[in-house]
Formats: C-alpha cells, structure tokens, sequence
C-alpha cells in the first residue's frame, strides 16, 4: 500500500502495457512523479493496473532511483467488464464545461463520447486528446475497466448516421420541458428494455427546427422532457445519463 503520511488509498493507473502475471513495464514519467512524489510510493507496494483490454491487475512498485520505478505484475484482481452500451452526442460547450462533461459522462458509464456540430454549436473546434485524458483520469478513479471512446468533432447527422438501426436515440428536446407525458423516467420505463442507446443534447441554442424534425424522424427515436425548468447542456447531458442508467442502465 502506497504510504503519505497517513494511511493513502491505493493508486490506481491505466496503462497502454499488455498485463499478465510477471510481466514488467516502466510507467510514464507523469505516471513515475505521481507514484513517487504524490503517493510517496516505495519499494514493494502494489498499485492496481487495467489496460481496457486485460482486466485489473496488482502490480508491485520496483524503484529504479529517485524518479525512476518499474512496476512488476503479479496478480488479477477483477476479470475485464465492459460498461453499457451507451453512448453521448452532445453539442460542444465552453472548455472548462467539456471537461465536465468529458468526465462526468466516463464516470455514469458511457461507452463512447462523441461531440457534434449542430447549427447553433458555438464551439469550432474541440481537443479529442484533452477529452481522452479526461475520460481516462475519471475511470482511474471510479474503478471503471474500460475507457470511453472519444470521438472526433463531427456533424450531427453523421454521428446519427452511424447508429445502428436498433439503437435507440434518446432526443432530450428543450422544447418539451414541462411536458409531463414525456417525462424521461416514465418515456424509459415505457421503452424498456433498451440495451442499446445514444442520448443527443443540444447546445445552448438549442436545436433548430429542422435538427428537431431530423432526430425525430430517426428510427427508435425517444424524445423526452428533463422537467420543467430548461437546463444548461452540460446539466442536461448528465440528468440525461442519470435517468438512463437508472431506468434502463447498470444501475437498475
């Protein structure tokens, strides 16, 4: 167990390494100053280690100098779990907010991320590497397995375009706030079970009529109020995710 001066909770990292028992590999230098310097970590303690691929796995802390360390695998602790399948199109907001977002929708169990180009979007670019790291820093911590694939900045219709025809489109439309009818938990309920989804958040603007009448018209389409009062995107891509894992999701 990594030691400060009081007793620390076990480091948890994701690495890129293939993990088997005995196997060895050097970690980042970002991944060695925080063992070493944050978590004062010493000769012989063991961190947990998943790749996405191959599990969680007990590693013991081989110190090579005083920024240097080896980590020395020893055992599995968790066999590899796959999250739901359950994907994010959101319109891109404010830096700050698309970190949130990014970590946020990693932590509830989205499989993949995917930031859209609508026409009232705001934003022109958004960095898919910054996003990744999010992504990946909020599965160390959750104790998550596997990592949210983040996808590149693309056009609304596109990204509804690569969604199967049994995956259902959870259409959050802020024209419906207030709706009772369509009430997320009671239109999910209705709907269940759904193994397969993509909830769609608008941006600040909120959709234009004619996006409306596209994701309306897709099949499985499921459009649903957030209650009555109008959200910011970034609150609304989570409320969303929370009504989903709770009617349909890991959580029930």
């Amino acid at each position: 167990m990594c030691q400060m001066n009081a007793p620390a909770a076990r480091a948890r990292l994701f690495v890129p390494d293939e993990l088997a028992a005995g196997t060895s590999f050097q970690p980042s230098r970002e991944q060695q100053h925080y063992l070493l310097n944050v978590m004062r970590c010493r000769d012989g303690d063991s961190v947990l280690v998943f790749n996405g691929r191959d599990g969680e796995w007990q590693a013991e802390v081989k110190r090579g100098g005083r920024r240097d360390c080896e980590l020395m695998v020893r055992q599995e602790t968790r066999r590899q779990a796959s999250s739901p399948d359950l994907w994010l199109l959101f319109a891109p907001v404010k830096k700050a907010r698309l970190d949130f977002i990014a970590q946020k929708a990693s932590e509830m169990g989205c499989s993949r991320i995917w930031p859209v180009r609508t026409d009232h979007c705001q934003v022109s670019r958004v960095n898919d590497e910054r996003m990744l790291a999010n992504a990946i820093e909020a599965a160390e911590q959750t104790e998550r397995l596997d990592i949210a694939e983040i996808m590149p900045f693309t056009g609304l219709a596109a990204a509804l375009d690569a969604c199967e025809a049994d995956r259902h489109i959870i259409f959050c439309d802020e024209t419906s706030a207030g709706a009772g009818e369509m009430n997320a938990v009671r239109v999910l309920t209705e709907a269940a079970p759904v193994a397969k989804a993509a909830i769609v958040i608008g941006p600040e603007g909120g959709f234009s009529e004619d996006e409306r009448m596209m994701i309306s018209g897709r099949q499985n389409s499921l459009k649903l109020s957030l209650g009555p009062r109008i959200l910011r995107a970034d609150t609304a891509a989570i409320a969303a995710l929370a009504c989903f894992q709770s009617v349909c999701g890991d959580w029930t």
